[in-house]
């Protein structure tokens, strides 16, 4: 079945690249108008109506709300339209459940997402709070853990396609809990004692694997189970060699798009076994768990290079996986930027383009029993170029190496391969290019 998958993504990368590619590229600030009213942002999802909704760990600029005796600072949760403009119960001041009102003043927000019906679950502190995506009002609470209880904050939440919502602290050592949808039920643990401070984790769509991105570890760590009936038990590490502190799925649950690492956390320590990584800092990447890629990435290009304040904390996709709203905690403004998935051209027949990085079309094509595969490198970096039969099966690795920039090339001899129709995937720090050749004998 893996295969299956895996030529499946192998053909649709590409069928989309022989038309053309595609990239995201910076739209800019966003809000566009007062870009810097958030200096501490922490939350951010994106609702059915494309929405963008914003939780700030510090208060934020012009927040107040009145106390009985004077107008304090707050956190308010603030929701745009994706044209920038905020909508009409924005600021969200208080959020009230069952009668019982809480202020958000001094409430870190700690994380957003969206559940299965759209609405909003908001960590803040120490609770939860599910929040009606259109009209701001309150529909659930739940504090995890005994308010006596030592903590250092909720992360951002996870959530299955049931809605079973996945709670857990920014600390490690506490529980990471399963609540059902509207936060009534403890459902049981996934884990007693987490490992390693994190500021979000993810769950699978049956919620049969979390994945625990405890940036101290330089991986995600893989809670799994086989069935609802089995305990959880770590069975696995994926994106090794990141220091990652934002985790989220893209909208169709298809890709988990985790950060890499930031100046202050550097990316590339997992040295288990021997392993050597070079992901970019402030780097999202894109990972299909069917065919175990990185097959994509969002790149920020730093206000202040070697900024060491500015970490990725949050990234949220438009409902239509154009846009992607990317949030950074500290450091240089703007603190939330918008990218934009835009197409790029191909150069020449058959040569591919990606974010500087070219796959030219084989050459002769098709071919007997020889064939040069050309590319081109905007930087160096640690290089790839691979063959796959239709099945999906890996039949040639004809580069695996740190390539310097610039031109390269190198001869394939299928001497002893059927004739039939290959592919070669080029993969260059995190960005993978595929094209395809024809051997006719």
């Amino acid at each position: 079945m893996k295969k299956i998958f895996t030529l499946m993504a192998l053909l649709a990368l590409v069928s989309f690249g022989s038309i053309y590619s595609q990239s995201w590229v910076n739209a800019g600030a966003f809000p566009p108008v007062n870009p810097n009213k958030f200096t501490g942002p922490h939350a951010i999802a994106v609702d059915p109506d494309g929405k963008v909704w914003i939780g700030s760990y510090y208060d934020v600029a012009g927040d107040t709300i009145f106390n009985g005796t004077k107008y304090v600072k707050t956190r308010a949760i603030h929701v745009y339209n994706p044209d920038g403009s905020e909508v009409s119960f924005s600021p969200i001041l208080t959020i009230t459940v069952g009668g019982v009102t809480d202020s958000l003043v001094g409430m870190t927000n700690r994380g957003m997402r969206v559940n299965k019906d759209g609405n909003i679950i908001a960590g803040t502190f120490d609770r939860i709070h599910i929040i009606d995506y259109k009209t701001g009002q309150g529909l659930a609470k739940v504090i995890p853990l005994p308010t006596a209880v030592p903590q250092q904050g909720v992360t951002a939440c996870a959530t299955d396609t049931l809605g079973n919502v996945y709670t857990a602290t920014v600390a490690p050592g506490w529980p990471i809990q399963v609540f059902s949808p509207d936060l009534s039920i403890n459902l049981g643990q996934v884990t007693d004692k987490s490992v390693g401070y994190s500021r979000s984790f993810e769950v699978s769509a049956d919620g049969n694997k979390v994945y625990w991105a405890g940036y101290p570890n330089h991986k995600i760590y893989v809670y799994s189970r086989p069935d609802e009936y089995t305990p959880y038990a770590v069975t696995d590490s994926v994106f090794r060699g990141f220091d990652c502190e934002s985790i989220s799925w893209s909208p169709d649950r298809t890709l988990l798009w985790a950060s890499a690492g930031s100046y202050n956390d550097l990316p590339n320590r997992d040295n288990l076994g021997g392993l050597i990584t070079n992901y970019t800092v402030g780097t999202w990447y894109a990972w299909n768990p069917e065919t175990d890629q990185i097959v994509d990435s969002i790149n920020t290009t730093f206000a202040t290079p070697g900024d060491a304040g500015f970490r990725p904390r949050g990234l949220a996709f438009s409902p239509d996986y154009k846009t992607a709203y990317a949030i950074y905690f500290g450091g240089t403004v703007p603190a939330i930027i918008k990218f934009t998935k835009q197409a790029t051209g191909v150069a020449e027949e058959g040569q591919v383009v990606v974010d500087g990085y070219k796959l030219s079309q084989n050459y002769p094509n098709p071919f007997n029993p020889s064939t040069k595969i050309s590319f081109e490198l905007p930087a160096s970096g640690y290089t790839t170029l691979k063959v796959y039969d239709m099945l999906g099966n890996e039949v040639a690795t004809l580069v695996q190496n740190e390539l310097t920039s610039g031109a390269h090339s190198v001869n394939f001899n299928a001497a002893n391969f059927a004739s039939g129709t290959y592919i070669y995937q080029l993969n260059v720090n995190g960005t993978r290019i595929t094209n395809k050749m024809v051997l006719l004998k």
